[in-house]
């Protein structure tokens, strides 16, 4: 069974991030499609009415397509904002991902942490969402394939200025990921600017146990970045993956030290 999973690297940050998604979107009959995250709210907004009408749009476009399409919103609930993946798939709703590490900055603005990570299926495949941070968490990416995780979500901003080191080699996480859990990752970013006024680049790209098959040309660029993903290939190595069996669980107690209050 192989899958034909879409990054969409629109243009973010502008009114006409709709208009960008839909021309990428075009380019391909994909089964899967990931828009980056917070792809739909132009500097300045991170309203609630936004929020309605990306879903909207997202509903409308994975019924128009007959396809799953999966993006970003803020919600609002009695606790408080989160920071939520919606996946539809055929104009329904099928799986919502709460970010499980909101960075500092949306704390700071009332973004609350997500308490679990859901697996959901599409075309009888097991996905997860894992929101652009989350990524950085390598205990929570192996939850994600010891859950059984085939094909993981990471929408995400990528700053064109970043603090964190090894810029250009930062491709080779994703595939270490994808290798050390067994499953493919889907990465989505955008090429423009977050609704707080930063420059962001897309640097998509699409990683397997096996490889990178697709990544970005060009990290300013609107680019589609599609790859078909072999999901026989990705049980077969989980079976000889003996990490994701075999682990002295005692020796790894430490990582439930310390932490963020969220």
């Amino acid at each position: 069974m192989k899958l034909r999973l879409s990054a969409v690297q629109c243009r973010v940050g502008t009114e006409k991030a709709f208009d960008s998604a839909v021309k990428l979107i075009s380019q391909s009959d994909s089964d899967v499609y990931l828009l980056p995250e917070y792809f739909s709210y132009p500097v300045g907004d991170m309203s609630i009415s936004t929020s309605r009408k990306t879903l909207e749009w997202l509903e409308s476009v994975s019924r128009e397509l007959s396809t799953a399409v999966a993006g970003n919103v803020i919600v609002k609930r009695e606790d408080g904002l989160y920071n939520t993946l919606h996946v539809y798939h055929d104009g329904e709703l099928i799986a919502t991902q709460d970010k499980l590490h909101p960075t500092r900055s949306e704390r700071e603005l009332g973004i609350k942490c997500g308490r679990k990570l859901e697996i959901f299926e599409i075309y009888g495949v097991r996905f997860a969402g894992l929101i652009c941070a989350d990524i950085l968490y390598p205990e929570l990416c192996r939850v994600a394939g010891l859950k059984g995780a085939e094909i993981v979500l990471n929408p995400v901003v990528s700053f064109k200025k970043s603090e964190l080191p090894a810029q250009e080699f930062r491709y080779c996480l994703y595939f270490t990921r994808s290798f050390d859990n067994a499953y493919a990752i889907v990465k989505a970013g955008g090429a423009g600017f977050t609704f707080l006024g930063d420059e962001c680049v897309g640097r998509s790209l699409i990683s397997t146990p096996d490889g990178i098959p697709a990544k970005f040309r060009d990290e300013n660029a609107e680019e589609l970045i599609t790859a078909e993903v072999d999901i026989r290939r990705i049980r077969e190595y989980r079976k000889v993956n003996y990490s994701m069996q075999d682990r002295n669980v005692r020796a790894i107690e430490d990582i439930l030290d310390g932490g963020i209050e969220c």
